[in-house]
């Protein structure tokens, strides 16, 4: 059988942000919506997310998502994955209560276990120019997201380091460092084990669009060079009076760089504004392909302005990629969008509507 596609079939926004109350049927593959600046176009992908993980991918809080001096605002949908899914998302005075057919869910990750959503957004995680500590993030959510078990080896390692943190700011014996040591590099181990992995099957499926990309790339991580579990262990019991000094353990996984590059070089340096953002949607595109096959649902991409600083020919190189993707898609432009690329979508303008 093969896995379901997760779809987006109807959502209807109450006074979040510019929209007082709007109603839409989406298609079933590729939506662009369009429109001027400030007409709400961003704001029916983040309510999309919001209906799967309560939060915005703006980082805003929910008092500021409400339209003017609202004081709530209210999101309801259907979506489909084996059958219809029913959502409603009620935000007032910085609370979120999220229900899933028509009953309240006390945890948000009793949603966003059946809902999945991947989202490429000027505003949200920057994959390709933004910081370091950014990319690792994004690597080790999706590690946690296809392999759910790794969230307690995260655990465990992060509370290591704080526990050997602490020992060495009020002076813990030479065992107790030891101890919490061990954890941290047993743990670290299992974390890197767990990053290589998605590592490949993400390399795997970016080595798959190398036909239709003006800069093939791939991703590697940077880490300490450690032949074996001894070796890590031993270089953390030279370094105490060195993280001592520092305030930081300054080897592990929490430190590693994750790369992306075109022939040794970083794409951040090398690539042009267009062959960045490009490389960012394919990114997300081989996300979907990773969570479909650990979760056994195609999630939703949700693409932000997603033409801006590409030229009419790479703009319909990239249409036509996304016309062959599994998984539903819903995309924003701006209101002068070309007809060769609407011919592509199910069109919704929102010119003159708010």
């Amino acid at each position: 059988m093969p896995n379901p596609r997760l779809t987006l079939q109807h959502i209807h926004i109450h006074n979040l942000r510019c929209h007082q109350d709007f109603s839409w049927d989406c298609g079933e593959h590729l939506n662009l919506i369009s429109g001027d600046n400030g007409s709400g176009k961003t704001t029916i992908l983040e309510a999309a997310y919001i209906l799967a993980y309560g939060r915005s991918f703006r980082q805003a809080k929910a008092p500021q998502l409400t339209h003017w001096d609202e004081k709530s605002f209210h999101i309801q949908a259907t979506m489909k994955r084996y059958g219809p899914l029913h959502i409603r998302v009620d935000g007032q005075k910085g609370k979120v209560d999220m229900s899933l057919q028509g009953r309240k869910v006390a945890k948000r990750k009793d949603i966003f276990e059946h809902v999945s959503l991947i989202v490429d957004a000027p505003q949200g995680v920057r994959l390709i120019d933004g910081n370091p500590g950014e990319r690792r993030k994004w690597l080790d959510r999706l590690v946690i997201a296809s392999q759910t078990a790794s969230y307690a080896h995260y655990q465990g390692y992060l509370r290591a380091l704080m526990q050997r943190g602490r020992l060495l700011r009020h002076g813990g014996s030479a065992g107790e460092l030891e101890s919490w040591e061990q954890q941290i590099v047993e743990y670290g181990s299992i974390l890197n084990a767990k990053r290589a992995t998605i590592l490949e099957k993400l390399n795997q499926c970016l080595a798959e669009e190398r036909h239709w990309l003006d800069l093939p790339f791939q991703l590697e991580i940077t880490k300490q060079p450690f032949e074996n579990k001894e070796e890590w262990l031993a270089s953390l019991a030279a370094k105490r009076e060195e993280h001592h000094r520092l305030g930081r353990v300054t080897q592990g996984p929490h430190c590693d760089r994750l790369k992306i590059s075109y022939d040794t070089r970083e794409i951040r340096v090398c690539g042009s504004r267009g062959q960045q953002k490009v490389s960012g949607i394919v990114l997300r595109l081989a996300e979907c392909a990773v969570l479909q096959e650990s979760k056994r649902m195609m999630p939703i991409l949700l693409l932000d302005d997603c033409l801006e600083s590409l030229d009419n020919t790479r703009a319909l190189r990239l249409m036509e990629r996304l016309k062959q993707h599994q998984g539903q898609v819903l995309m924003t432009a701006p209101s002068n969008v070309t007809a060769d690329i609407k011919a592509y979508t199910q069109h919704l303008s929102l010119d003159g509507k708010i």
